[in-house]
Parts: C-alpha cells; sequence; structure tokens
C-alpha cells in the first residue's frame, strides 16, 4: 500500500525465512544480520485484532496535544496503530504476511533491538 512507503516513521525490514526473497526485486544485497525477537513485541498489524486503525479521531487529539499538529491534518493508518500498539503493548514493530502469503512474513521494527551479524549468505540453503 501506498501509505506504508510513504510512511515517514523510520525502521529495519527483516524477513522471516531464511532465503526469502523480495517479491518486487528478488535476492536483496548486503551483510546479513538475525534479531531474536518475542512474538508478544510484534503487532500484526494487517490483521489488527485490537483495531487501533478505527481510533483515528483519539490520535488526532493526541497528536495534536503532543505534536501540536492540527487535527485537520492527514493521518497515517500505520502510524495511528504503531501509536497505539507501542503505547498500550509495548510493542517494537509489526509483522505481516509478504504479498499476503502467511508462510512468508515480514517483521519491521521501530525500536532498536540487538542485533547479531551472520557471516553467512543469507540465501544459502543450510540453515
Amino acid at each position: 500500500k501506498q501509505e506504508y512507503r510513504s510512511w515517514d516513521r523510520p525502521r529495519v525490514f527483516y524477513f522471516t525465512k531464511w532465503g526469502q526473497e523480495d517479491t518486487g526485486i528478488g535476492r536483496i544485497q548486503g551483510s546479513v544480520y538475525k534479531v531474536d525477537i518475542d512474538a508478544n513485541e510484534l503487532y500484526p498489524v494487517m490483521r489488527d485484532p485490537l483495531k487501533f486503525s478505527r481510533r483515528i479521531e483519539e490520535y488526532k487529539e493526541l497528536r495534536e496535544k503532543e505534536k501540536g499538529l492540527p487535527k485537520y491534518y492527514p493521518t497515517n493508518p500505520y502510524e495511528i496503530v504503531a501509536t497505539f500498539a507501542e503505547r498500550e503493548l509495548g510493542v517494537k514493530g509489526f509483522i505481516y504476511p509478504q504479498s499476503g502469503d502467511s508462510e512468508r512474513m515480514i517483521v519491521t521494527l521501530w525500536k532498536k533491538v540487538p542485533v547479531e551479524k551472520v557471516d553467512k549468505s543469507f540465501y544459502n540453503q543450510e540453515k
């Protein structure tokens, strides 16, 4: 979705399956890093089970109070969900299916977490 691509919150993306490729550009180049994070620290943004995305007016009031932005400024649904999920659940990021495929999930983190560098190719079939 365009709102997700244009969302300005800094974040890092991780694949959850060894050898997973980006559906648009294929294999991602660069160094490989591993992150260990508990599932309860990630919010399933596409399912949005707690319906944070519906709390638009509450978000606008909060944003106006904390950032001074008038309520008529446009909102981003992902920022609304991230704001409430982080405040109420303490999550560090989202998890969602890549192109709707629940076997290929993507994690996006906006909170800093410890990472471990992996010294092998991400696309090597060995695990």
